[in-house]
């Protein structure tokens, strides 16, 4: 059954024009922010470069275009769009449940056979798959942008092992993941796309940054010791576990309060909290 209901929504969801938008439009900004338009800064920088009180230097120029070439794709794409890519998981989230309720056919889905958990099975099946999708594809059109700009600029070629790129490959399926199932969840408790989307944006990049920014001032052990489970600031351990370097011609960047395999830990807990409160509204909600 489960089986069943997993290839219905796959059919279903894979001919929706809203998913595939969704995930071309990740994939568009990833090109053209994350490598042509850096490309170009870096090869016309701004007229202050080298000169004192501001612009960029010959050693920024250097370290921007290394950070464009093959060898760097797996910090490139974690540390560029592993949470900015995550609102774009959270939409899709939202657009697989939120749209049943836009639709009303919740009632169709989940008073009929073969069971409103198994449906969900199936809906959090497809939705994996989907993410885990949008994921090879970041990374793919991410290579091909930086062979290709690595070969315009005569630099190495070479790519990261394959255990690396499998690495990061997880890495960032992991935190998209938790920013869809995130989706599933509001939408499932408020019954719609709005405001599930408006209040899973809201937490992503304000709330938790905002809150533990503050909070961080008081130097207090107990605040990074509870900031150490939250699910914003383990994306971020997470990605820095990787290497991510800091701002060209910016301070050093802080130390991470968490390695890598506790924020894995942490993002795994909260995905998996996340499906499992999912369920328990479907199962016991009235749909009538």
């Amino acid at each position: 059954m489960i089986v069943s209901a997993f290839r219905g929504e796959v059919f279903k969801q894979v001919r929706r024009p809203a998913i595939r938008v969704t995930i071309i439009i990740l994939l568009v900004l990833a090109v053209g922010l994350g490598y042509v338009l850096t490309w170009v800064i870096a090869n016309h920088p701004p007229a202050a470069t080298g000169r004192r009180g501001g612009g960029l230097t010959a050693s920024d120029i250097a370290a921007l275009k290394q950070g464009l070439y093959p060898a760097s794709l797996v910090r490139q794409t974690l540390g560029g769009w592993a949470n900015l890519g995550g609102v774009f998981a959270l939409i899709l989230g939202v657009l697989f449940q939120g749209s049943e309720y836009g639709w009303e056919t919740v009632k169709t889905m989940y008073i009929q056979r073969p069971g409103r958990l198994t449906m969900l099975s199936g809906k959090l099946g497809a939705l994996t798959l989907t993410v885990m999708a949008m994921a090879l594809s970041l990374f793919a059109v991410n290579a091909i942008a930086s062979y290709a700009i690595a070969s315009a600029d005569g630099g190495a070629t070479t790519f990261p092992s394959g255990l690396d790129l499998l690495k990061g490959l997880s890495a960032i399926w992991l935190i998209f993941e938790f920013w869809a199932l995130l989706g599933v969840g509001l939408a499932t408790l408020f019954r719609q796309s709005a405001m599930a989307i408006g209040l899973g944006l809201a937490y992503g990049l304000i709330i938790e940054d905002l809150v533990f920014g503050l909070l961080g001032r008081l130097n207090s052990d107990t605040i990074k010791s509870i900031q150490e489970w939250f699910p914003i600031s383990n994306a971020g351990y997470l990605v820095a576990s990787f290497g991510a370097t800091a701002p060209t011609g910016g301070p050093p960047a802080a130390a991470p309060l968490a390695d890598g395999p506790h924020a894995v830990l942490v993002l795994l807990v909260w995905a998996a909290g996340l499906g499992a409160l999912t369920a328990v509204v479907v199962r016991r909600r009235d749909v009538t």
